[in-house]
């Protein structure tokens, strides 16, 4: 029984850092129904820029914050210039040039960066606090943190502000919520910037859980936060945190009591059974349709 509760707080540690990249991908297709396909090369791009704001003696409270407004600002880059002039076309189109924009931000970092994995400095140091027989360790408490303090401020966000109002609108009916007056060109880029907000701090999460910082890093996260997203039901804010939560778990039994290694294996198997039994996710948002 330890062993199993142990393995639980691993998975909710690694779940928690999945449930703050996959809201990113909710956020944005719970507006537009488009996918973020750069999502995990901007908060790779950003976690990168971080590192090396560390490296260069930047404290790390002003590091973390620089970076998190640099995926912030590139989010809405990607936005401005791959999605919006094809917001009304075809779904194909802004997929490719999501594609693009990825390809251009792996590039730029690999040219900057190199293809090297980098160690990801601790200054959390490495105590662990044992409650019975589990051992959580400190990183993963702030993690745990982290994750409980961004799930509330959006869900305030969201839900109180008028910001959060007028994405809620643009949600139901993007037509109609620009004929009454919502400013759909302002909302949509702060859309893309707090997904990429909260991204790049899952992403920083993710480097400092693993100790690396590499290329392959925004693709790694962004697979398994889009399980996440479809096992939760993308769109949903709510479903994508609870799926990052609930695969994590999943991942770290497998892990456990399969093998190592098998953890990809458990995600996308579970994808497809989702996609078979309940093909719009957990906690889907629901619809209306014309009877």
């Amino acid at each position: 029984m330890t062993a199993f509760l142990q393995q639980v707080v691993n998975g909710l540690a690694s779940g928690s850092i999945y449930a703050l990249i996959a809201v990113g991908y909710s956020m944005v297709y719970g507006v537009l129904e488009l996918i973020n396909f750069a999502h995990g090369d901007i908060f790779m791009l950003a976690t990168f820029l971080t590192l090396t704001l560390i490296l260069l003696g930047v404290p790390w409270p002003l590091a973390i914050l620089l970076g998190i407004l640099a995926g912030a600002i590139l989010a809405m880059i990607v936005e401005r210039f791959a999605y919006r002039p094809l917001r009304n076309a075809d779904r194909i189109a802004p997929t490719i040039t999501a594609v693009g924009a990825a390809l251009i931000i792996q590039n730029v970092a690999l040219a900057t960066w190199g293809p090297q994995t980098q160690p990801f400095p601790l200054p959390f140091g490495s105590g662990l606090i044992q409650l019975g027989g589990v051992y959580i360790t400190v990183l993963q408490l702030i993690i745990f943190g982290m994750a409980g303090i961004c799930a509330l401020a959006l869900y305030l966000l969201v839900q109180l502000t008028p910001w959060g109002r007028a994405m809620r609108a643009i949600r139901d009916d993007p037509t109609t919520a620009e004929l009454v007056g919502v400013p759909v060109n302002r909302i949509v880029p702060a859309v893309y910037a707090v997904g990429g907000g909260l991204g790049v701090i899952g992403g920083i999460l993710f480097a400092a859980y693993y100790n690396a910082v590499y290329i392959g890093m925004g693709f790694t996260g962004t697979m398994n936060a889009f399980v996440a997203a479809v096992l939760g039901g993308i769109g949903s804010l709510k479903g994508a945190f609870i799926g990052g939560l609930l695969l994590g778990v999943m991942q770290a039994l497998a892990i456990g009591y399969i093998a190592s290694g098998f953890e990809n294996t458990v995600a996308f198997v579970i994808m497809i059974v989702i996609l078979v039994l309940k093909p719009r996710g957990l906690f889907a948002l629901p619809t209306a349709s014309r009877v």
